[in-house]
């Protein structure tokens, strides 16, 4: 399934749409808030975010018409995808309206993608991640020690529907 025709808007200001490459370019440059870093992309960031791009399963958050954040699905196989997302730092600016947007966009990809289980990790150091995964209903399965590429601990979560 392909979210090539998605586009969700509300009243309030909050759109979902297919991600694009220059998207998750933005927020590279801007800032991605879980790592605390800016970067200037180079050209493996670039081929990754086309990758992303056209996979089909990958969305971009807006509220008021600016980026909060770039996420999607990886599919490990049926049934079971693994999340991504990276925040930009406009989540601190609209943060209710930021959880809507990343709620309601991954509720359209498990649905459109018919997954049962879809897992996400959290690195240790980033309290709001855990924060977020449990108010998206994730609960948490286990530890992994020195899972990110900086040796940081990471939890991995997971929602069963």
């Amino acid at each position: 399934m392909t979210l090539e025709f998605l586009m969700i808007k509300t009243a309030e200001g909050m759109e979902i749409r297919p991600m694009i490459a220059e998207d998750m370019l933005w927020v590279i440059e801007h800032g991605v808030k879980e790592y605390g870093l800016k970067c200037y992309p180079n050209d493996h960031m670039r081929e990754l975010a086309l990758a992303r791009e056209n996979n089909g399963k990958c969305i971009t958050g807006l509220v008021d018409g600016n980026i909060v954040g770039v996420g999607g699905m990886d599919e490990m196989w049926t049934g079971v995808g693994e999340v991504w997302l990276m925040l930009s730092y406009e989540t601190d600016k609209y943060p209710k309206r930021a959880y809507k947007v990343i709620r309601d966009g991954l509720k359209k990809l498990i649905e459109d993608n018919g997954f049962w289980r879809t897992q996400a990790w959290g690195r240790m150091d980033f309290d709001r991640a855990h924060t977020l995964f449990k108010h998206l209903g994730f609960k948490p399965e286990g530890i992994a020690r020195k899972y990110t590429p900086d040796g940081v601990d990471a939890i991995l979560y997971a929602k069963v529907e």
